[in-house]
């Protein structure tokens, strides 16, 4: 007896692959005729330098991004692979949700921001939610059934979860532990052992580069970090948005009321309950990106959806809200194709997705073939590579971080060429007595503001050379003299002479805290020191007068360059006299 015919269309599979299809189309042609978002640029700078690891993040966006500009050289193909991505998610959560009603499903689903985010924006949570989505897929077959096709499927998820974010890691945590008696298992021993082998390079990576990823995420980013309320205001707004607040109580309220009767469900709670609590315990020692969460709407979807289907009551709502919610999404994804906004008081979204190619042509015209340095932003750098094609760099001064440019070599590379240096003001300001101008700045009016530049016949930066602090201590007086060893090192294989045009190069201890500049002081002049390998010296810095905890780093600044960043962050502790 065929029962297709008996099928309301809403549970027809017709409709299932149509919306489908109308999906991937659509992010198709959002994602060739929307401009790079800033964090995409830099993901497509990784893409031209392929490694098993990157400043910032593993390299799975960069392989991802390298493979589709490869087939189409534009914003299309950057973001080519994501787009098919976001197809296979939809369809993995359908199968471990069990849908039967495509059409009311697909309103739910498309009415979710992040889904709407994934389904075109190339960055690493992107990846992350596919590698995440498999994973699941593959754990709810493999906790029924243990074999090798679901043992390799478990295998690519947890690999693939691994070298797209780190934050893949508490995915493992949260739904192993729910099932401890999986160790009896042959094959988990073999899962394990096989995902553990397929992270040696990135983990030979990581050794080669001074685990300079993981410095990054708990050292580096970090030490601005204190207790604000309104981080965690934030981080809980955060949640929100992405959920979409109009049917956020729906995806919360039948997740978290889905009991949890077997072994598959368990994980999927304790990733909601972990994820999310792990991102509010987070936010209570510094700001939490909302994006750090994105695995835990995997589970979400997957145990509200039954009780929402099963729910008739609630299905008018959702098809009101959902409605709603996409001619409110269909408008943003037009804005972001064509800028309708006022020329003045539009949404910070105007500064990501507009205009920037154009930027990249006029600041292109100005330079010519000289490379472009930006201070304090390799996400301009970035877009600039990609739109003008040509040569970029960020030199990072004391108040930013390091980044991919810092790795890559490009710095020793353009000592003593010719660059034009742009930022958006006359100088870069360190305190707000203490600011270093461009030296004679040009400009030149783009994209609603002014922009200032200068040509430097010979441009030397030196945050190439790595400062080692060797202190033993980490607690002081305040206001005392303290003895600061360092070593200043070499990574080129000839010897250097630390020189500059514009002025003096100096050896400076800053003091930090939250975020700002406590006390500088410029303490060695170092102006034409021969470097070989090595260089050992002993600075004599003040400490802050004020008892807390600081950040110290010495940094190298020189001629009309703010200082630098060279050393790594080292703490210390002002205590009170007694």
């Amino acid at each position: 007896m065929d029962t297709t015919a008996n099928k309301p269309f809403t549970h027809a599979k017709q409709l299932y692959y149509g919306l489908l299809a109308l999906w991937f189309i659509i992010n198709l042609f959002q994602s060739y005729f929307t401009e790079l978002l800033h964090d995409e640029a830099y993901y497509y700078f990784y893409s031209t330098h392929l490694a098993w690891g990157y400043y910032d993040h593993p390299p799975m966006i960069a392989l991802l991004i390298r493979l589709g500009y490869g087939l189409f050289p534009n914003e299309l193909g950057v973001r080519l692979f994501i787009v098919l991505m976001s197809v296979a998610v939809l369809m993995m959560i359908v199968k471990m949700a069990g849908v039967k009603n495509y059409l009311l499903f697909f309103v739910f689903v498309f009415s979710i921001f992040i889904f709407q985010a994934g389904g075109f924006i190339a960055v690493p949570d992107t990846p992350l939610i596919f590698f995440a989505t498999l994973f699941f897929y593959a754990y709810q077959k493999y906790a029924g059934k243990e074999n090798w096709t679901n043992a390799l499927l478990l295998i690519l998820g947890i690999t693939g979860m691994l070298y797209s974010k780190y934050s893949g890691v508490p995915v493992l945590f949260f739904t192993f532990v729910t099932n401890l008696k999986i160790v009896k298992r042959k094959s988990f021993w073999v899962i394990l052992a096989i995902s553990m082998l397929l992270m040696i390079p990135h983990l030979v990576w990581q050794i080669n580069h001074h685990f300079i990823s993981f410095y990054f995420f708990l050292v580096e980013r970090s030490r601005n970090a204190y207790f604000d309320v309104m981080n965690i205001v934030n981080y809980l707004a955060g949640q929100l948005a992405l959920m979409n607040p109009l049917i956020a109580f729906f995806l919360i309220y039948y997740a978290l009321k889905n009991k949890a009767e077997n072994i598959f469900n368990r994980a999927l709670l304790a990733n909601i309950y972990g994820v999310f609590g792990l991102g509010l315990l987070l936010s209570f020692v510094g700001p939490v990106e909302a994006n750090w969460t994105v695995t835990a709407y995997i589970p979400l979807i997957v145990l509200a959806w039954p009780l929402i289907e099963n729910k008739l009551r609630v299905h008018k709502a959702l098809y009101i809200l959902g409605g709603i919610s996409m001619v409110l999404i269909l408008v943003l994804r037009v804005y972001l194709v064509y800028d309708f906004m006022p020329a003045k008081g539009g949404p910070e979204l105007k500064n990501e997705f507009h205009n920037w190619k154009k930027w990249a042509m006029e600041i292109k015209k100005i330079a010519g073939n000289r490379p472009v340095v930006f201070a304090n932003s390799y996400q301009k750098a970035s877009k600039y590579l990609f739109y003008a094609k040509r040569e970029s760099f960020t030199f990072n001064y004391l108040l930013y971080r390091k980044n991919q440019f810092d790795l890559e070599g490009i710095e020793p590379k353009l000592a003593g060429k010719e660059v034009l240096f742009v930022y958006p003001e006359r100088g870069m300001r360190l305190t707000d007595p203490m600011c270093y101008y461009l030296p004679h700045p040009d400009s030149a009016f783009i994209m609603g503001q002014w922009w200032y530049y200068s040509v430097i016949k010979h441009y030397r930066s030196y945050n190439f050379l790595p400062v080692k602090i060797e202190m033993e201590n980490h607690a002081f007086p305040p206001s005392t003299l303290i003895r600061v060893p360092v070593e200043v090192d070499n990574p080129l294989d000839t010897a250097l002479t630390v020189k500059q045009d514009g002025g003096d190069t100096y050896l400076a201890v800053a003091f930090t805290r939250n975020g700002k500049v406590v006390s500088y002081r410029e303490v060695e002049d170092i102006s034409l020191l021969r470097l070989y390998k090595k260089y050992n010296t002993i600075l004599l810095a003040m400490t802050p007068p004020e008892p807390g905890d600081y950040h110290l780093r010495v940094c190298i600044r020189s001629g009309w360059l703010p200082p630098g960043l060279n050393s790594k962050v080292y703490k210390i502790k002002i205590r009170k006299r007694e």
